[in-house]
């Protein structure tokens, strides 16, 4: 069991690091992702993301938890050029796992494992993912989640290699009520795309991006959560924004 004040220095240690370590990621609908499980739990989602250049991008999700450690997430993911129309770019099968779960009291943490295989359209390769899921409260109202991904092309065309990347974010509740509720969180958010296993570039070439995100939650189930990050590397796209939109059932 952790208590409070080592995960309080952990944590701590994780801010540290999204002040310290550059960090960015391309993916304009990308989240930071929990590692909980929840038996019995569904919900749908919807996700919106543009960059300053005017390119955009959408997922729809439908989750289910069939049990206390295993959920199915369903992607469907379209894109958008700027100044041509949009485009079906996958259909995503997404297995989550949970190998640890956080106590009523905030001891331990919850960590899982994301398995996941995309189809792409036309003529592309199709996607393996693995991602490394940890997320936990302390201090009362913060928590931090810490996500690590690894992505590799299959099938015709190719290219090899697996495409590495970091992502971390900490928020704090607010003690604030408007719009119908209480449950406001406020914090940061990295992401940082670290290049291909293959060839690794210089950090300055990396993606790294770094900026505020804010989440709400209604008694209904409805959620809404937005951020904007922009670039800190050359390697990185210079701003992007996201609305994400859901509700649990």
């Amino acid at each position: 069991m952790i208590n409070s004040s080592i995960r309080f220095t952990v944590a701590a240690g994780f801010a540290a690091s999204i002040a310290a370590l550059p960090s960015l990621a391309q993916s304009l609908t990308g989240n930071v992702g929990s590692a909980g499980v929840s038996k019995g739990e569904q919900s749908v989602e919807g996700r919106l993301g543009f960059d300053e250049d005017g390119n955009a991008a959408s997922r729809i999700h439908y989750d289910n938890a069939f049990t206390d450690w295993y959920q199915l997430r369903l992607i469907g993911a379209f894109s958008k050029a700027d100044g041509e129309d949009w485009d079906v770019s996958g259909l995503t099968l997404e297995n989550w796992v949970q190998w640890s779960e956080e106590a009523s009291d905030n001891s331990r943490f919850n960590g899982g494992l994301r398995f996941a295989y995309t189809f792409a359209q036309d003529d592309g390769p199709d996607e393996v993912g693995l991602r490394l899921t940890v997320t936990d409260k302390f201090a009362g109202d913060w928590e931090w989640r810490s996500n690590v991904k690894a992505d590799t092309e299959a099938g015709d065309g190719s290219e090899g290699g697996v495409d590495l990347e970091v992502r971390g974010q900490i928020s704090r509740a607010l003690e604030v009520s408007a719009l119908g509720t209480h449950d406001w969180r406020l914090g940061v958010e990295v992401f940082s795309e670290l290049g291909n296993s293959r060839d690794i570039p210089g950090f300055n070439e990396q993606a790294h991006q770094i900026g505020p995100v804010v989440k709400v939650g209604w008694d209904n189930g409805v959620f809404i959560q937005s951020a904007v990050r922009v670039g800190i590397t050359d390697g990185a796209d210079d701003s992007m924004a996201k609305l994400f939109v859901g509700r649990e059932f």
